[in-house]
Order: C-alpha cells, then sequence, then structure tokens
C-alpha cells in the first residue's frame, strides 16, 4: 500500500493565486495543508491584503506603480503592475512542470495580470490551466464585461481554462441563502476541484493518470470543465459521476463536444470492474464527439472521506455560449489604436498616464481589454 501511495517527487505543482479572490484560494489551500504537496503563490497588487494571508510564497506586483494600494478595480493597472514584476513572476512559476492559475474575474488585479502569467508560462512550455470565477450579475455589467474580456485575454497564451460562475451558485443555493454561506460553498467546491487535481497528479494509482497523459488532454485547447462527485457507497458511484458532471458552478461549457477527458476515481476499496466500466460507458453517452480520448485513472486510498470520490476533465469543448455574450464595450478593431505598431525607445504616455509599452512590443501584444479601455480614455 505504501508503494501504491507514494507522490511523485519531481513533479512539481505550482498554483498560483492572482489577486484577491486568487490569494484567498490559496490560503484556503495552504490551510487545508496543501503547501507540503504543491508550490503555492500569491500574487496581488494590494500589500494589506497579501499580509492577511499565510502562504509563505508571496509576491507584491506593481509596486512603484501602486505604491501597494491595489489596482483600484481598474485591468488596466493589473496588466501594468504585472509587467513591471514580469521577473519575479517568472522566476516564481519557471522550474514548474504544472502551473494553475486562479483568479477572480471582473476586477483589476486578477483580470488584468492573469494573461501575463499564462503568456509567460507558455513561453516557458509549461502546462498551464486556470480556473477563473467570474462575478454576480448584481455587481454591473462593466464588472461582467471586464470579466469576459479578461477570459478572452486569457484564451490564446493559456492551454486550458474553467469558467466557475457566481450566478450559478446562487441559482443552485437558492436565494435564502446568506453572504457568507455562498462564499464558503464557492470556496468548497474549488478546494474540492484542486485537491483532487492535486491529489491524482502526484499519487500514483493502480491505473495511473501522469503528467504527460495531463498534458496531452491539455493539448485539446480552448473551454474545460472540471468536476468533483462523491459517494458514501459504491452503488452510489453513478450519483458521484452526474455531481462531477454537473458541477454548481461550471459556466457555459458543456462536456458533450469535449475532445479529451480525464476520469479519475479515488476508492477507499477496491471497486468492481462493472462499476469502473459502467462509468466509463456513461461518460460515453454524455459525449456527442465520438472520437473523444478518455484517459482513465483508479487510486485506492484508505484515508479518503467517501467510499467513491470522483474528479473529471473536460478540454477541448466548443461553447457557442461564450461567443454569444458580447461585452458592451464597443471599439472599432480596424482602427489605428489597434492595426498600428508601435516600438518606442521610452514609455509611451496616453492622456498624461503611463502606460508601460516595452521597447520592441507591438500594441497588439496587449491584452485586449487594456487597448480598449485605452481607446475609450482617449475619447
Amino acid at each position: 500500500m505504501k508503494e501504491l501511495l507514494n507522490g511523485n517527487p519531481e513533479l512539481l505543482i505550482t498554483v498560483v493565486g492572482i489577486g484577491g479572490c486568487g490569494c484567498n484560494t490559496v490560503n484556503m489551500l495552504h490551510e487545508n495543508n496543501l503547501s507540503g504537496q504543491v508550490n503555492l503563490v500569491a500574487v496581488n497588487t494590494d500589500l494589506a491584503a497579501l499580509n492577511s494571508i499565510n502562504v509563505e510564497n508571496k509576491i507584491l506586483i506593481g509596486e512603484n506603480l501602486t505604491n501597494g494600494y491595489g489596482a483600484g478595480a481598474d485591468p488596466i493597472i493589473g496588466y501594468q503592475a504585472a509587467q513591471e514584476s514580469e521577473e519575479l513572476l517568472r522566476s516564481a512559476i519557471m522550474d514548474s512542470d504544472i502551473v494553475i492559475i486562479t483568479a477572480g474575474f471582473g476586477g483589476g488585479t486578477g483580470t488584468g495580470a492573469s494573461p501575463l502569467v499564462a503568456k509567460i508560462a507558455r513561453e516557458l512550455n509549461i502546462n498551464c490551466l486556470a480556473i477563473v470565477t467570474l462575478p454576480f450579475e448584481s455587481e454591473g455589467q462593466m464588472r461582467m464585461d471586464y470579466a469576459l474580456q479578461g477570459i478572452d485575454d486569457i484564451k490564446e497564451p493559456i492551454h486550458a481554462y474553467i469558467t466557475l460562475s457566481n450566478d450559478l451558485l446562487l441559482a443552485g443555493l437558492g436565494e435564502s441563502v446568506g453572504l457568507f454561506s455562498a462564499f464558503n460553498q464557492s470556496n468548497e467546491v474549488l478546494k474540492n476541484l484542486l485537491i483532487a487535481l492535486v491529489q491524482m497528479l502526484n499519487e500514483t494509482g493502480y491505473v495511473n493518470v501522469d503528467k504527460n497523459d495531463f498534458s496531452t488532454i491539455l493539448s485539446f485547447e480552448g473551454e474545460s470543465i472540471l468536476g468533483v462527485g462523491k459517494a458514501d457507497s459504491e452503488e452510489g458511484a453513478f450519483d458521484a459521476l452526474d455531481q462531477a458532471l454537473n458541477n454548481p458552478l461550471v459556466s457555459i461549457a458543456n462536456i458533450d463536444t469535449a475532445k479529451g477527458i480525464i476520469f479519475q476515481l479515488f476508492c477507499k476499496s477496491e471497486p468492481k470492474l462493472s462499476t469502473y466500466n459502467g462509468l466509463i460507458d456513461h461518460i460515453r453517452t454524455k459525449v456527442t464527439n465520438r472520437s473523444v480520448l478518455i484517459v482513465p485513472g483508479v487510486s485506492l486510498d484508505p484515508n479518503l472521506s467517501s467510499e467513491i470520490e470522483i474528479l473529471i476533465i473536460g478540454s477541448g469543448i466548443s461553447s457557442d455560449a461564450t461567443k454569444s455574450v458580447k461585452p458592451s464595450i464597443v471599439i472599432d478593431e480596424e482602427s489605428e489604436l489597434v492595426k498600428q505598431s508601435l516600438e518606442p525607445s521610452e514609455p509611451v504616455y496616453i492622456d498624461d498616464e503611463l502606460s508601460f509599452i516595452n521597447q520592441g512590443e507591438s500594441i497588439s501584444d496587449i491584452p485586449a481589454i487594456t487597448r480598449k479601455l485605452m481607446a475609450i480614455n482617449r475619447n
């Protein structure tokens, strides 16, 4: 049994929490004793927020730009802050085998800085997965516009991304749920997802999902889903699978068009062969893509809190819903601001605000939300 449960000491997984929401997530993982299994990094523009969490590795980005007072809910500031501290971010992830970015989108730091961290991971040839949370609809259209544009910005550099919706959580829990209870439930769902993912990658099972399997699934780039389900008996395994396939936070994506799927079965005791085969067959009935690649894994863990736990990762999902949602910020994509390639020898000022365009960097390299907000400020 000891050999079965040995971790993979050569695999370094780094979870980078960016902004207030992301930092709270990595702090929660630290409190659940995951700091011994993965490298936890907290990234923020807000020094006070960084000082309030217990994660050992903390990076204050944009210290000269914000003086440690935060991004002011402005993605431009979040992006510029990440640019200022790019070498610190690069050093924090450069030895990693897998990077998982977690952030809340719709504000400044998470929305602005996350795409740059994903770009750094891409440049370092590190598999990178982003798990981002969308704001409540009640937080206003501007924050949702920022969030949706942030997703567009992270699509190109990231290998796979997962969007989690607070509004879907509210719909699932009901309008009478308390505010703190709702956030606790959201944190619990996210914690279970990340713990199961880390456990799958760090432990060797009877049927093993390794780093290369994970890389293969992430190679089907685009929208992804991540779900966890639990059952107190093997008879409840199919209910656990349905829980994993119907994550109450996952928005937009549906597994039916997935090109790649990881199915990880965690068991307290040896499962029946019929249960294992039946679960995989059930997944296939959910997928319209007949050529989908399903990578199964099975691990035995006598210390598991429930009899059965199932992790589902689906990638390469086409999402028509994403395309149908249009942010209210509309800028002419053929404008000279977007088309023009700028290669200044010194920082460029736009309406008395420093834009931090690096030497040799085309303005098309800047995330779209930053370009659009620059254009708005010029009008």
